[in-house]
């Protein structure tokens, strides 16, 4: 419990804390250097970093089985098929998303300016009014065709 509180001051003091030598160093080592390092991996031998050692604990019989050096491929082939995944779902719900604020966005906007999507009037009003077209002449077989005299006699 003691530690927890330790940490949470120690977290506070490098957020609120004056711009001393003492948080400028505990910022560099706890922050920007574990960044640093996480940040020259590839994503997907992270998450190899994870199946792994499971992996191998987990299937004891492959292991036996199969050598620790494919379990080790597997779990790297296991590592890019998550990363795609997990990265193909994150776009497509993000996409998801920003359509879904854009249309609460404009909603919004509507509502706060006061006017409607259409020009107005009532519903009724905006009905367009059912007027029964001239027919064409798409299925008169005389004229104008040269094998017009054919179908005739025909």
């Amino acid at each position: 419990m003691m530690t927890w509180g330790i940490l949470l001051v120690l977290a506070l003091f490098m957020r609120f804390g004056p711009d001393i030598p003492f948080r400028r160093m505990l910022n560099q080592h706890v922050v920007e250097r574990p960044i640093v390092f996480l940040m020259a991996y590839e994503r997907h031998y992270l998450i190899f970093l994870v199946i792994a050692p499971v992996m191998l604990l987990m299937g004891g019989e492959i292991v036996l089985l199969l050598g620790p050096e494919l379990m080790l491929a597997y779990a790297a082939d296991v590592a890019l098929y998550i990363d795609v995944v997990v990265i193909g779902a994150a776009s497509a719900s993000w996409t998801r998303t920003q359509t879904s604020l854009s249309r609460l966005r404009l909603r919004f906007l509507r509502a706060r300016t006061g006017r409607r999507k259409s020009d107005g009037g009532s519903p009724r009003a905006r009905r367009s009014q059912h007027r029964p077209s001239k027919p064409s002449g798409a299925n008169d077989d005389d004229g104008g065709r040269p094998d017009a005299a054919f179908a005739l006699a025909a």
